[in-house]
């Protein structure tokens, strides 16, 4: 493993540690997007996807996080491989805008870095993204989701397209 490929790993896991404390900002009606692992070794995130009526749905879903086994510093984190990352982006929609139904133009993560986003799928659930939190966005045909740029800061994500054959619903 090269060095550039160590401290990537590393940056990644801070990343999720950051991710596992964001604190959950959202009304008593309202989901959030994820919530932090209830057993230690599992991500929690939230997929949006199609089913075969054509609407778009949420599911609560889980990583495994299994040890790195890497000698040094690394020997203490855990991992869940995403696959080699190509064409990723950074994404903006300013404060109150609204994309009206869209379906996601590949099987992509994204992070939400800034902003909070409400996504509401075509099924009428409501799923509010904050920063730190992330969403595997899978409703690739069909009626799609709308997302608004709830608060007053600009939504600003990180989309990561994914390979069909990882984190995969089993």
């Amino acid at each position: 493993m090269t060095a550039h490929s160590r401290r990537a790993l590393r940056v990644a896991a801070m990343s999720l540690c950051a991710v596992c404390s964001v604190p959950q900002l959202f009304a008593a009606d309202e989901k959030p997007a994820m919530t932090a692992p209830a057993v230690s070794g599992k991500l929690s995130f939230v997929r949006l996807y199609t089913s075969a009526d054509g609407n778009s749905h949420f599911s609560d879903e889980t990583v495994e996080l299994t040890p790195f086994n890497a000698p040094g510093a690394e020997g203490h984190l855990t991992a869940a491989r995403l696959g080699d990352v190509k064409g990723a982006m950074f994404l903006s929609l300013k404060a109150g805008a609204t994309e009206p139904y869209h379906i996601a133009p590949r099987r992509q993560i994204m992070f939400c870095l800034r902003g909070i986003a409400e996504v509401t799928a075509g099924d009428g659930e409501k799923r509010r993204v904050l920063p730190g939190q992330f969403v595997l966005l899978e409703d690739t045909s069909g009626k799609g989701h709308i997302t608004h740029s709830a608060g007053k800061e600009d939504h600003v994500a990180l989309a990561f397209p994914l390979p069909d054959d990882v984190l995969q619903r089993k």
